[in-house]
């Protein structure tokens, strides 16, 4: 399962190849990055043997207590939701 993290500005000493570090290690067998450009982080999410509502639910629980801004958005198959819904 794809999942995106589309944000508009990063929280305080935080920068793009922070957040891809955090999330590679938060994610570990869970998950890994596929790509990333300027204001995304591009993840596929293992849904063959893990359920990947906890890989969700691991990324949105970092963004928030990372302090990321409120219109930090995940999109899954397309629908994006703000981390803070």
């Amino acid at each position: 399962m794809e999942m995106y993290v589309r944000y508009h500005n990063l929280p305080e000493g935080v920068t793009p190849d922070t957040l891809k570090l955090e999330l590679a290690n938060l994610l570990e067998e869970d998950g890994w990055l596929t790509g990333s450009g300027e204001g995304y982080v591009e993840l596929e999410l293992e849904d063959e043997l893990t359920n990947p509502k906890h890989g969700i639910l691991a990324v949105k629980h970092y963004l928030q207590s990372a302090g990321y801004p409120r219109d930090t958005m995940i999109e899954l198959s397309g629908v994006a939701v703000g981390i803070y819904e």
